[in-house]
């Protein structure tokens, strides 16, 4: 029961309700704190990252990682983003392949939107 308590979770055990939105069982968790990857399961709630061990809770949603990495995102710390953020707000190439934050204008090229009247003004 403690263990319980000291998770962001909504089980209610009288009424054998759901606890958790995502529950990801048997993973190998790579947690990014530099520390040996771990079998765990992870559970979800709404947009956290509620409580990870050993998870018996109820969940809307259970995905068995077995035989795969589960981590919480990627940093890609350099991208050529700049110009297709524009029209592409959701960075879909970096976000298929499990990247969560992107560092961008590291190559001295990012784009500023300008209209004709604000470009005509700078000094040539």
């Amino acid at each position: 029961m403690e263990a319980r308590r000291q998770t962001v979770g909504l089980y209610n055990e009288e009424e054998d309700t759901v606890s958790y939105d995502i529950v990801i069982k048997n993973g190998l968790v790579v947690d990014g704190s530099g520390g040996a990857p771990y079998r765990a399961d992870v559970a979800i709630h709404e947009d956290r990252i509620a409580a990870v061990g050993k998870i018996t809770d109820l969940a809307t949603r259970t995905i068995d990682a077995e035989g795969h990495i589960v981590t919480p995102g990627f940093v890609d710390i350099h991208t050529h983003l700049d110009a297709q953020i524009s029209w592409d707000p959701m960075a879909s190439s970096s976000c298929w392949h499990g990247v969560t934050s992107v560092v961008m204008g590291n190559c001295g090229v990012t784009f500023a939107l300008a209209t004709r009247r604000i470009v005509s003004t700078w000094p040539t």
